[in-house]
């Protein structure tokens, strides 16, 4: 029969058993340091992905948002710590998606600025994945309001092409309309708008000819215009191409007044387009016309935007500059989770920036008032 005694017979002495207890509450607070540490840090931590064209042809769009995004990046609070992440679609609607889940899924980002085409396919999966996006350069009417998780920062469809198709038919006495317009979810949505307001008040609209994003021979849309003899054409693209559309109008007999969106007042634009974009008339958001006047907050980010790249903002920049300050106050505000920063920004009513006082509407659209000018040699002034 084996003599089995315990290892420890003894009962442990006072001194042991102290120095027990005070290891272990070293350790204890040591592990809370280390994780209540790592926990505030994470907490203060802000991932925004943004997909945004940066080549092919909308590649302008794209790195004019970038520009006015990496100036905002640099005035950030000292006690948010930003990660910017972005994703190049090419100015393809079918990568949109594809970009979102690398940002969602790999690098983690809690809220996502997405810019132009493709936007809508992303709607369902912000809500499924719980992160904010903030539509940017995207005029389509039906983006916001369709669940709590999405919001829209740019002009709309229904208030831009309806300011212009008033401003035709009351101060330029236009009664027949042709509508020459890119096919995709924007053009689709201004020529939706632009044609019902101007049935509206009277005027028709006798022609519609689309083309593809892609396109820089318009001469076919052109002749169709041609025949239908309007004595106005609403002309709805963006890209550098769309320089040729005013052109090959006028070269095929076009004698029609031109008019048209912010997206064409760009100079690269106006320069190419030269003597054929004279006299056309063009909606735009007031801040973008007088870059000496508008909010303290336009004035400094005009003077940042040139002490970088030597030149003036021109539109686009504005919001990619306001999209990322938007999203940076409501985390600091509300925090950096994603279910406080959409209800920071969901309550951000009368925020001073650099497109003027923004608040934010309860179907998650911010708009603004829209203006008319008009391209006198190459240059925008006020019609009389």
């Amino acid at each position: 029969m084996y003599n089995y005694k315990p290892y420890l017979t003894k009962r442990p002495n006072k001194l042991w058993a102290i120095s027990i207890a005070i290891a272990t509450i070293i350790s204890a607070f040591g592990l809370s340091y280390v994780f209540g540490r790592h926990q505030k840090t994470a907490a203060n931590h802000l991932c925004v992905g943004v997909i945004l064209p940066l080549t092919g042809n909308s590649a302008y769009i794209g790195q004019s948002i970038k520009n006015g995004m990496d100036i905002a990046g640099t005035d950030v609070n000292q006690n948010l710590s930003l990660q910017l992440e972005y994703s190049d679609t090419g100015g393809e609607a079918a990568r949109v998606v594809t970009a979102y889940q690398s940002l969602v899924n790999v690098k983690n980002c809690q809220s996502i600025i997405a810019v132009q085409e493709g936007v809508k396919a992303l709607i369902p999966l912000a809500a499924k994945d719980q992160r904010v996006l903030l539509a940017t350069s995207v005029p389509d009417n039906n983006i916001a309001g369709q669940n709590p998780w999405v919001f829209r920062f740019f002009v709309s469809a229904k208030s831009d092409a309806g300011t212009m198709a008033e401003y035709a038919v009351n101060k330029l006495n236009k009664r027949k309309a042709a509508i020459i317009y890119v096919n995709n979810s924007t053009g689709i949505s201004y020529r939706d708008s632009f044609a019902q307001k101007f049935s509206q008040l009277g005027g028709n609209v006798i022609e519609t000819q689309a083309f593809n994003p892609d396109d820089v021979d318009f001469r076919a849309q052109a002749l169709k215009i041609k025949l239908a003899a309007p004595d106005a054409v609403y002309i709805v693209g963006y890209g550098k191409s769309i320089a040729n559309i005013p052109i090959q109008l006028r070269e095929a007999g076009v004698t029609a007044t031109f008019l048209s969106m912010g997206t064409i007042s760009q100079p690269e634009i106006l320069q190419a387009a030269g003597e054929a974009a004279n006299g056309l008339y063009y909606t735009t958001a007031e801040f973008a016309t007088d870059l000496n006047a508008g909010t303290p907050e336009l004035k400094q980010f005009v003077a940042a935007y040139r002490t970088r790249f030597g030149t003036n903002p021109v539109f686009f920049e504005f919001f990619g500059y306001d999209s990322l300050r938007l999203l940076l106050l409501a985390a600091n505000r509300g925090g950096t989770e994603a279910e406080k920063l959409k209800e920071g920004l969901a309550n951000l009513a009368n925020v001073p920036l650099a497109v003027g006082n923004v608040s934010v509407g309860k179907d998650g659209n911010v708009e603004f008032p829209i203006v008319v000018r008009k391209i006198v040699d190459g240059k925008w002034t006020t019609p009389q």
